[in-house]
């Protein structure tokens, strides 16, 4: 699985939250099930924001790139996302992206101009399968403002710089588009089809029908991916959430405030391809249902184990609430649905804790944990 990371030139905001912990959630429950996973997330520390800020602030844009990455990894260490196992840089394939790009301008797919080497995506028909866009309508969305491109919807695989971040190239020198970094990166690990790549909802046009039309243009074999995940956008009242908007709330800000587990359990509440507006109100009621499954939980936990009342019974509850959780979980990882469950759970474990045999309690407590540790709302 190969998600989209984060750009650093600033500090990662809820709405970055909302995403890695959607997909942190995900292959913590393929793991339930007994898949094995190789999760790999990319670090865009290449790219035009980057030199930008580094301008403002008078800074090295490798030194500022760095610091910000420290400061996601933190972040996402802080909320939970244990699950990645290994974060790439951009900066770190550069040879690859240029042996792409280069394969792709070979294949008569891109071409060369004096400003860089552009995909052209009349040679890809299938341009705009993803977002379901018609080729009339990506007519009209230009990706890039460039005199020099063939056509509107073309695209950069390599643009021509003499400053900031930049790297010989047969081209001249200059630095690596957005949408090639990533196939690079993925394909580097995976090969030239793998199952899922995933992301928030606002990068399937241009970036990931542009990685599509990149990769199977280069292989000529498809699906390039097999499964596309989205996750919807975190809004503040009608406008999504982001540093261009001045309306984030960065992560660190949000955790001052709220324990990871409250905002993991806020996130969850919301099926992750929906989009999530951001309230107080809302995170005061996922806290409420928090403590009180916890409340409940705890209650079972803390009680003497001396009665006899659900020997041979423990396994058929585990198992119904169990098969109720699967149920949503494999609903495309209906996770308020999922929660519901674990709450039914702890309200039926709070009621039982007083005639508890010792074995059951180990029983329905682990599998309690086991079920509650997908989603990580236990601190």
């Amino acid at each position: 699985m190969f998600v989209c990371g984060p750009t650093v030139y600033d500090y990662a905001h809820l709405g970055h939250a909302r995403t890695y912990i959607a997909f942190d959630i995900m292959v913590r429950y393929l793991k339930f099930l007994g898949y094995r996973i190789h999760y790999l997330m990319n670090i865009t520390d290449v790219a035009e924001r980057v030199v930008q800020r580094a301008e403002q602030l008078k800074r090295d844009p490798f030194d500022l790139a760095r610091e910000y990455e420290a400061a996601f990894l933190e972040d996402m260490r802080a909320l939970g996302v244990t699950q990645v196992d290994s974060y790439e840089r951009a900066s770190e394939g550069i040879s690859k992206m240029i042996e792409q790009v280069t394969g792709l301008v070979d294949r008569g797919a891109a071409y060369e101009t004096d400003t860089g080497v552009y995909f052209e995506v009349q040679k890809y028909p299938k341009f705009g399968q993803l977002s379901g866009l018609s080729y009339e309508e990506l007519g009209m969305r230009r990706l890039e403002l460039c005199s020099s491109k063939r056509n509107p919807e073309d695209f950069s695989l390599w643009r021509k710089y003499d400053k900031g971040l930049v790297w010989d190239s047969p081209w001249g020198r200059g630095r690596p588009g957005w949408h090639i970094e990533d196939t690079a990166l993925s394909m580097a690990t995976f090969g030239d089809t793998y199952d899922i790549h995933g992301g928030a909802s606002e990068l399937i046009f241009p970036h990931h029908e542009a990685e599509i039309a990149e990769a199977e243009s280069l292989t000529g074999k498809a699906p390039f991916v097999r499964y596309w995940l989205h996750t919807g956008l975190l809004n503040v009242g009608r406008r999504k959430m982001s540093k261009s908007l001045g309306n984030m709330i960065r992560i660190r800000d949000a955790l001052k405030e709220h324990p990871a587990a409250e905002l993991r359990f806020y996130f969850a509440a919301v099926h992750y391809r929906e989009p999530i507006y951001y309230s107080p109100t809302g995170l005061s009621k996922a806290k409420r249902r928090l403590h009180k499954l916890q409340m409940n939980l705890n209650s079972f936990i803390q009680a003497q184990t001396n009665g006899h009342g659900y020997e041979g019974k423990a396994s058929a509850i585990l198992a119904r609430h169990t098969s109720a959780f699967k149920r949503f979980m494999n609903d495309d990882f209906y996770t308020p649905g999922a929660l519901r469950v674990l709450e039914k759970f702890a309200i039926e474990l709070g009621r039982m804790s007083k005639k508890i045999d010792e074995h059951s309690k180990k029983d329905l407590e682990l599998g309690f944990r086991q079920m509650a540790n997908v989603l990580g709302i236990l601190s």
